[in-house]
């Protein structure tokens, strides 16, 4: 399917010539005027390629490559946490800070099977009441403090990344969601600062891990960039394939100006569009989970790290990611070389019924 170009890749595709710099223009344009429409982009590809190859005169077939890496499973996620243990002189010591009833749901039936965001949660307590203790802490708590802020970063890990709502939202198991994931993600970010501040909040944290679970985002993405990178891709070949064929004088011809037609009703005018406008949204999260990854860096796992830069990391050429924007580049170079070969001037081509 073809994909938009986002701002930063419209302008990219600038050249010297002033057919070229029009081009770019347009292409711009029509990504900053695009809103943020959720409308699946497969029918608009399908048209596209369809009235593309009429009009050269060829059949364009889009073949997606087999599916990359799925999110990791849970045990190669997991940290290993061990239980911090006290005797019955150290519990008594802590009572002096008010922190026995917290003490004692931990050793509870209940307090032992937490899940990892309640352990998340009960640890960040412990450190908050440890920490006010004040003159009334005994000697010994302080190193216990130090040794819980330390475990901070893996209890947070195994709370979002390794949980079973990350799961589904980097999965595709559920429908694809309609909700703001760069929001979500960024609430989870903030939490972390809270956490680190000694403010972190149980409840907000849950209700975003709440969100991620109801719907998924990834998943669904990664399949339409596959379809777009297809399509854009053999879209892009047959272009230049027929550019010296079509225009031999360097002047228009009637199959170039039929050329210039489908390239403004049903790329301009359809299907970049739309899919700008997802692309837009999708780099939003993209760059929120890259921020998340580089907070987490220090305890992530490989699982994840290998997962991650195979398919989300913009700062890797090869990730189906940025493979993707690639994809959307060359596709509309391949236009500014055909209205060059033509001597067409990409301006005519906008309004053409």
């Amino acid at each position: 399917m073809v994909r938009l170009s986002s701002a930063r890749a419209g302008a990219a595709l600038v050249c010297v010539s002033r057919a070229s710099l029009l081009l770019a223009s347009l292409i711009l344009a029509s990504l900053l005027l695009a809103g943020c429409d959720r409308v699946n982009p497969e029918p608009e590809a399908a048209e596209y390629l369809l009235r593309l190859g009429r009009t050269l005169e060829v059949e364009l077939v889009a073949r997606v490559e087999a599916p990359g890496p799925a999110w990791p499973v849970r045990r190669d996620l997991l940290i290993a946490i061990p239980r911090a243990e006290i005797d019955v002189g150290e519990f008594v010591d802590l009572h002096g800070c008010d922190m026995g009833a917290l003490i004692g749901f931990r050793n509870s039936p209940l307090g032992r099977v937490q899940r990892a965001s309640q352990r998340l949660g009960y640890e960040a307590a412990w450190l908050a009441a440890a920490r006010g203790c004040g003159a009334r802490a005994p000697e010994w708590l302080q190193e216990r403090v130090d040794a819980k802020a330390m475990q901070l970063p893996a209890l947070y890990w195994n709370a979002l990344i390794a949980s079973d709502e990350m799961r589904v939202a980097a999965g595709a198991s559920l429908h694809e969601s309609a909700g703001d994931f760069a929001t979500v993600l960024e609430t989870f970010s903030s939490q972390y600062d809270a956490l680190e501040r000694g403010a972190f909040d149980l409840v907000a944290f849950e209700a975003a891990l709440a969100i991620l679970g109801r719907g998924s985002w990834i998943g669904p993405a990664r399949k339409s960039w596959a379809e777009w990178r297809a399509s854009l891709d053999v879209a892009r070949a047959a272009l230049d394939h027929a550019g010296a064929r079509i225009c031999r004088n360097g002047r228009p011809t009637p199959r170039s100006r039929h050329l210039a037609n489908v390239f403004a009703r049903f790329y301009i005018g359809s299907l970049q569009p739309r899919l700008a406008a997802r692309m837009q949204v999708q780099g939003a999260w993209i760059r929120a989970l890259a921020d998340l990854n580089d907070t987490l860096r220090p305890v992530a796992r490989s699982a994840f790290h290998d997962w991650f830069t195979h398919v989300l990391d913009p700062g890797e050429p090869q990730s189906e990611w940025q493979r993707t924007r690639r994809s959307v580049v060359a596709h509309a170079a391949a236009w500014q070389r055909l209205f060059e070969t033509c001597g067409i001037d990409p301006r005519s081509t906008v309004g053409q019924d």
